[in-house]
């Protein structure tokens, strides 16, 4: 067993792994990855920050991956295809392995925004990106065709 006392996590600064032209960047979010910390391999939660005027992640759905968020502090913008939701704390969001339903979070406010964000580690699964030439596969970034996008630091 592991206790993980209140800010025994290191905070990690987010950096982005999305292939130019959809890098986010870094610094747009930070987070402590509780189960990794405490060793578990099966399923991730981390708690996130989202910065002022930031987004999480490219919109997205996960074809084999559950996701679960719960906002702690802050207010967020969940947007899902063309809908947008404002959630505040006590707020929760399910998103289900195989439903089509692109998300991002935005963080429209002037504060930070915390929350809970859970989902499976699963090896196998891809993520779909709306209206961008994106797909993460276990193997890497390609484009929708199929071709790879180069690893950082590469050139295409």
């Amino acid at each position: 067993m592991a206790i993980l006392r209140k800010d025994s996590v290191p905070v990690t600064e987010g950096v982005s792994g999305y292939p130019d032209p959809f890098d986010l960047g870094r610094g747009f979010l930070s987070y402590r990855h509780l189960t990794e910390a405490g060793g578990l391999t099966q399923f991730g939660i981390a708690v996130e920050t989202l910065q002022p005027g930031r987004q999480s992640s490219q919109q997205h759905w996960e074809e084999h991956e559950d996701e679960f968020l719960y906002l702690l502090e802050g207010a967020l913008t969940v947007v899902e295809d063309e809908t947008e939701t404002v959630i505040h704390p006590g707020d929760a969001c399910c998103w289900k392995a195989g439903v089509p339903v692109a998300h991002v979070l935005r963080n429209d406010s002037d504060h930070p925004a915390t929350y809970l964000i859970a989902g499976s580690r699963l090896p196998h699964n891809v993520t779909h990106y709306r209206g961008i030439d994106l797909v993460g596969t276990p193997w890497g970034y390609t484009h929708l065709d199929g071709t790879p996008y180069p690893t950082k630091g590469e050139t295409e």
